[in-house]
């Protein structure tokens, strides 16, 4: 049986690989040249940086019997210096309980984590697993058509070169895009058989908030000795992650240089998307100088990343319109099903295998 999953992050591919180690026929789509979605992992020189998701825990016995089956665990490490939550009164004592120990429920996994190499360690190692052959990058899904007499999918698609393009065959597809996305997919395919209607609905009312990153390289800075990272405490302030990546992962930064990470807060990301590049860096200075008394350095270099679906603020509140289609050999996963956390996004995918198994192993 052959199965067509679309999005080629944590969720697509976990979907993808759970469902080849049940021995189904996986392609999965990919519009991009990367893997992992926001677990993303770039380079400037001899540095490389996370520019979407900045950690991840581990919080179910699931999701850790996975990284140790994937082959990550000595691949991952804990952050290296304190998060400490602003704003606060008194530095000394907003470090020293940002500094007690975690507690966690799964033995072996307390810390917040990194992937020594990058976030994107996790997606090349499932894809590494299951197969690179089964992953088609640069290839865009402009639309799906129902066959109704073959009970079968035809997946229009247009790629970089003529290979790409055209349409691909499935007997099942799994959507694992932003939720927004799915609905413009399934908008773009009408005519689709009316319970699609109900899901393209219940899609466009799932919302997400934007994230503007901003990364730079500078001078080692000496501002708030011995903290990691700041996070804001609410969704309020115009920056919500400020990071130092040389204390973080000391490992990911040459000797000598510093390397800073400013994601904005959801209110600032969204007056921000698609402006220049020299708006952001003039709103960046601002927010430092006005939130943390700190003024921009000169940049050894920059690198700017926008995020329209960074994290959900209104999940998918009709459940039932995901079992609405299943008679037509379509699933859903992604974050905005369980929340905006790396690991809910691998039990989307989790579960999404586990209803197209169930289903299709139904006498």
């Amino acid at each position: 049986m052959d199965v067509t999953i679309i999005g080629a992050g944590l969720a697509g591919l976990t979907a993808a690989y759970t469902l080849t180690r049940h021995g189904f026929n996986c392609e999965v789509l990919e519009k991009s040249r990367a893997l992992g979605g926001r677990m993303a992992t770039r380079r400037h020189e001899d540095t490389s940086f996370d520019h979407g998701a900045q950690y991840f825990t581990v919080k179910t016995t699931a999701f850790a019997d996975f990284l140790h089956e994937v082959g990550v665990t000595e691949a991952m490490a804990p952050l290296a210096a304190p998060v400490v939550s602003y704003p606060f009164h008194d530095l000394a004592a907003a470090l020293a309980d940002a500094s007690q120990p975690e507690v966690s429920a799964i033995p072996g996994f307390p810390h917040r984590y990194v992937f020594r190499s990058g976030m994107t360690t996790l997606a090349k190692a499932i894809v590494a697993r299951m197969g690179e052959f089964r992953v088609v990058r640069e290839c865009f899904v402009e639309a799906i058509a129902w066959d109704a007499t073959l009970r079968r999918w035809d997946i229009h698609t247009r790629g970089d070169n003529t290979t790409l393009g055209g349409i691909r065959p499935a007997d099942w597809v799994i959507l694992a895009l932003p939720a927004p996305q799915a609905a413009q997919l399934l908008a773009r395919s009408h005519p689709l058989p009316a319970p699609f209607t109900v899901l393209q609905k219940a899609l466009e009312e799932v919302t997400y908030h934007p994230c503007i990153t901003v990364v730079w390289g500078a001078p080692p800075n000496t501002a708030y000795p011995g903290v990691g990272a700041l996070r804001a405490a609410s969704e309020d302030y115009p920056i919500g992650w400020l990071a130092w990546l040389d204390r973080l992962a000391p490992y990911r930064v040459p000797d000598g240089d510093s390397v800073v990470i400013a994601q904005f807060g959801p209110a600032a990301s969204r007056s921000l998307l698609d402006q220049p590049e020299g708006m952001v860096i003039q709103a960046l200075a601002s927010t430092l100088s006005e939130q943390f008394q700190l003024d921009l350095p000169t940049l050894r270099w920059v690198n700017i990343k926008q995020w329209r679906y960074a994290n959900p603020a209104v999940s998918l509140s009709n459940l039932d319109a995901i079992t609405a289609v299943a008679d037509f050999n379509l699933d859903i996963c992604g974050d905005y099903l369980l929340g905006g956390r790396v690991e809910a996004a691998f039990l989307s995918g989790v579960a999404a295998a586990e209803r197209f198994t169930q289903r299709t192993c139904q006498p």
